[in-house]
């Protein structure tokens, strides 16, 4: 028997979006024929290189050379020039979708995409992710349009103005890390710090004030360059495995939710630094795990004295992360997916 055909789109923006597709894909495709739908020939290569999977890149929507607009939010699709280049895309899609008449069409990411898909008859599942939506018309139309709303976080997480709690279901964190244990770091060295980088060029002052107490170890991952660091501090760069990576009970990070979920499912003491994003998801994010007592906040004007009050705090730190990451996540996403559209 055919299975029913499934639409994912895998947002090319950061490695949580395609760490969550890593740990859906294989449930999903119990009950379905998973096409992967990107905009990014990055992606497109690195699906096609690891799943035995059918990916649909679409055209660019930009023309060449085009410079993209400031995103303010003021009204819906304004980052969308008035060009043939979208027509292109929406003619792409289209043509997909008479051809492969997908069940569904779940949207990690880009609400233009679930508004234009669910305008050609295909019912919507929307990810929804921590920040300011209220204040962007696109967003607010592709919430309102879609047929389901997926969290992957818990409920108790939620922020009080969001207004589509109805229609939302709450998987909890997922993460590839649950129920692993690693034992890589010895027992003196449980008070070291690991600092995660979630960009390329991390301010070299704020890494100097963080890492300044010779009486820590810090350990820094994800750097494409050296900083000017003490010999207090070891830089790994990029790694496989930040599970095998990290050293020491205390780490220091931006607020993905991925990253975050991962973590948390280590079992690890959170100093969060959120990133700049264009609905503040990594500062609403912190903000809520730190009101929750799950995490600690830091700021990057902290004075280097500042930074060592933080992480000696960090270290007796007591977390409130209980049931927070859902080792059935992604089997649960699956069944209900299968119980709205297989």
């Amino acid at each position: 028997m055919n299975k029913p055909t499934l639409f994912y789109f895998v947002h090319a923006h950061g490695n949580g979006h395609r760490a969550t597709f890593n740990m859906l894909f294989p449930e999903l495709s119990v009950f379905f024929n998973v096409v992967a739908i990107t905009t990014n020939h990055e992606i497109t290569n690195y699906l096609e290189k690891n799943y035995n999977i059918e990916v649909l890149e679409l055209p660019a929507k930009y023309p060449e050379n085009y410079e993209i607009p400031e995103h303010t939010f003021s009204k819906a699709f304004e980052v969308t020039p008035y060009s043939i280049e979208p027509a292109f895309r929406t003619k792409f899609l289209a043509e997909a979708i008479i051809k492969y008449q997908p069940k569904a069409f779940y949207c990690d990411g880009l609400p233009e995409l679930a508004i234009m898909v669910r305008g050609m008859g295909v019912p919507v599942v929307l990810v929804h992710l921590p920040g300011n939506i209220e204040q962007d018309p696109t967003q607010i139309f592709a919430h309102e349009l879609a047929d389901h709303i997926i969290a992957h976080f818990p409920p108790s997480l939620e922020q009080d103005n969001y207004q589509f709690k109805y229609k939302t279901y709450y998987s909890g964190y997922i993460s590839k890390f649950y129920g692993f244990e690693f034992n890589h770091f010895k027992s003196e060295e449980a008070d070291d710090v690991t600092v995660i980088l979630g960009y390329d060029n991390y301010d070299e002052a704020v890494l100097q004030n963080m890492t300044k107490n010779q009486n820590t170890r810090f350990t820094i991952i994800g750097n494409k360059r050296t900083y000017d660091l003490a010999k207090n501090t070891s830089q790994l760069g990029r790694v496989k495995n930040i599970g095998e990576a990290i050293v020491g009970n205390v780490v220091i990070s931006a607020a993905g939710q991925n990253t975050v979920a991962e973590l948390l499912s280590l079992g690890k003491r959170l100093i969060l630094l959120p990133e700049t994003r264009p609905y503040d998801e990594q500062k609403i994010h912190a903000w809520v795990l730190a009101n929750k007592n799950i995490a600690l906040l830091g700021e990057e004007n902290f004075s280097a004295d500042q930074w060592q009050d933080l992480i000696q705090k960090a270290k007796t730190f007591t977390p409130d992360h209980d049931n927070l990451v859902n080792e059935l996540a992604p089997k649960e996403i699956a069944l209900k997916m299968k119980n709205w559209y297989a």
